[in-house]
């Protein structure tokens, strides 16, 4: 069985990468509209989950209208597919994709969104650690979710966890020279943990430099595993179970 928080089929297809086997997690959507494409490469397996949603980077598009327009595009994606999350968006620095007002219009659109249909939140930060402890702690941010890819230290961490969040850690926690994110990995409760790929993107060492598959993501666990002291096996066990809860289903009901 592979597990994977976070991973994008269609980016995969574009790099000829095919989705594997046996694998439980969540295919990420990041721009309205990509789910119709998305559906066509999801294969019919109960283990195989979807998000809906609004990058930033949706800021930098010619054809954003505001954040109203787009929970319209993204309701009209909803009522067609339904979803298991909303997501990815949230904040980037690095590319630094529209402004702040508008980033976080359409950060708490969507937060809002996830509360209402009761599904979680997939949170993406980059650089951007001020914007999103803003965003988290506003009293409007009233739905659980899950920090994807998270690159920042134990200080931000736990005003996540404090959230109800969980953190999901991709395969730059094995990178040298991310001293922060692995002390984040170290420190992070067990009840709140989850790994993921971000496919076709960070393949963990030593794959990084290639195009990245949901099946790297053993070699994240069993980084995660030697720098947390415990069982390979047993943090899989508990992932799996943070997984089925944050998306709130039960493994029962899960079969692969």
């Amino acid at each position: 069985m592979i597990i994977d928080s976070h991973f994008h089929t269609l980016s995969m297809a574009r790099k000829g990468l095919p989705l594997p086997d046996g694998i439980v997690g969540i295919d990420v959507g990041t721009d309205p509209g990509d789910i119709r494409e998305r559906m066509k490469l999801l294969p019919a397996s109960s283990s195989v989950f979807f998000s809906i949603g609004s990058g930033p980077w949706r800021l930098d598009d010619k054809d954003y209208k505001g954040a109203e327009k787009e929970k319209e595009l993204l309701e009209d994606d909803i009522k067609e597919f339904k979803a298991d999350a909303i997501g990815e968006c949230g904040f980037d620095n690095h590319w630094q994709y529209g402004d702040r007002k508008s980033a976080m219009e359409l950060f708490m659109m969507q937060a809002e969104l996830a509360y209402t249909m009761d599904v979680p939140l997939i949170i993406h930060t980059r650089e951007a650690d001020d914007e999103i402890r803003q965003a988290i702690l506003s009293p409007s941010f009233r739905c659980r979710g899950i920090m994807h890819c998270y690159s920042s230290g134990p200080e931000l961490m736990k005003t996540a966890l404090d959230k109800g969040l969980y953190i999901s850690f991709s395969g730059n926690v094995t990178y040298k020279g991310n001293a922060a994110i692995q002390e984040s990995a170290k420190e992070v409760p067990s009840d709140r943990i989850l790994y993921e790929t971000d496919s076709p993107y960070l393949a963990p060492i030593p794959m990084r430099g290639r195009p990245c598959s949901p099946e790297y993501t053993e070699y994240t666990l069993s980084f995660l595993a030697e720098i947390r002291r415990v069982d390979r096996e047993e943090l899989k066990a508990v992932v799996l179970d943070n997984l089925y809860r944050v998306l709130g289903r039960k493994e029962s009901v899960r079969k692969l």
